[in-house]
């Protein structure tokens, strides 16, 4: 039964890390759609939880 527990709690923390990591890059993709429409870094970081920096990583590309 600890088995079934422990991959439980393996399968839950993997579905976590990959929801994070879909929000992750559907925030990316947002911001490069912003920056294209012409906003401010710091508009875009407010609208998509990113930081400044990475939005204007981001920019440079």
């Amino acid at each position: 039964m600890a088995v079934n527990l422990h991959e439980r709690d393996i399968r839950v923390e993997a579905e976590r890390n990959g929801i994070a990591k879909g929000e992750q890059k559907k925030a990316i993709e947002t911001a490069r759609k912003m920056l294209a429409a012409g906003l401010a870094v710091e508009q875009i970081s407010l609208f998509v939880d990113l930081p400044a920096e990475e939005i204007k990583k981001l920019q440079k590309d």
